[in-house]
C-alpha cells in the first residue's frame, strides 16, 4: 500500500483538546480501541504508531479505533503545529498498525473481564449502541466496564473521556437512555477512569 493513496483528514471534536484524525483506510479490522495516556503506556503495548505520535512535543494522549485516531494535545500548543505532523505519521504507518492490531487482537476472553451474565450484558450493550454512533463522531467511544447492585460502570474513552461535557453527556444521556431501556437492570450510572 502506497501512502500516497491514503488520505487522512482532522476534524474538530467538542473537545479543543482533541482532534480526529480520519484515515480513508481501517486501521484495525475488528470492534475494539486502544487508548494510550503517556509514552510509557505505548512503548508498553509495543504500539509504534501511538509511540510515534507521543514523539510530537504537546501530544498528551493517543486514542485508535477502527478507521481513526484521536489525539489529546496540551491546552497551549496549537493544533496548526502539529495536525500535519500527525496526518503523515498516521499516514505512514497504516500498514505498521494493521500488523500490530492483528497480533494484538484480543479472544473472547480478553473482551469481556465483568461479572455480568451474557443476557444483562447484551441489554445493556444494545442500549450503548445507540449511543455510540454520536460518541464516534465526535472522536471516542463509551465502554461498558461492569454492573454491580444495579450500577452500571462505564468509561469515556477518546475525546470523550477528557471532554468538559463528559459528565453531562454520562448523565443526560447515557443514564436517562439506560434507566429508560432497562430499569431492570440499572438504576445508577458511574463514570470510571
Amino acid at each position: 500500500m502506497n501512502s500516497l493513496e491514503i488520505s487522512v483528514r482532522a476534524e474538530y471534536t467538542p473537545n479543543p483538546n482533541s482532534l480526529k484524525f480520519i484515515s480513508s483506510e481501517s486501521l484495525i479490522d475488528y470492534p475494539k480501541s486502544f487508548s494510550y495516556l503517556n509514552i510509557a503506556e505505548a512503548e508498553q503495548a509495543s504500539n509504534q504508531l501511538a509511540i510515534k505520535l507521543f514523539g510530537i512535543e504537546g501530544i498528551i494522549k493517543v486514542f485508535i479505533m477502527n478507521n481513526f485516531v484521536t489525539v489529546d494535545k496540551e491546552e497551549h500548543i496549537n493544533w496548526k503545529d502539529v495536525h500535519l505532523e500527525i496526518k503523515e505519521i498516521i499516514k505512514t504507518s497504516i500498514v505498521e498498525i494493521r500488523d500490530w492490531a492483528e497480533a494484538n487482537k484480543p479472544d473472547e476472553s480478553e473482551i469481556d473481564t465483568s461479572s455480568v451474565d451474557g443476557d444483562a450484558r447484551s441489554k445493556i450493550e444494545a442500549v450503548l449502541d445507540k449511543i455510540r454512533p454520536a460518541l464516534v463522531a465526535d472522536g471516542g467511544n463509551i465502554e461498558f466496564v461492569d454492573l454491580i447492585d444495579k450500577d452500571a460502570r462505564l468509561r469515556m474513552v477518546g475525546a470523550c473521556g477528557t471532554c468538559p461535557s463528559a459528565m453531562m453527556t454520562m448523565k443526560m444521556g447515557v443514564e436517562r437512555a439506560l434507566l429508560a431501556e432497562v430499569p431492570d437492570l440499572v438504576e445508577t450510572v458511574t463514570q470510571v477512569f
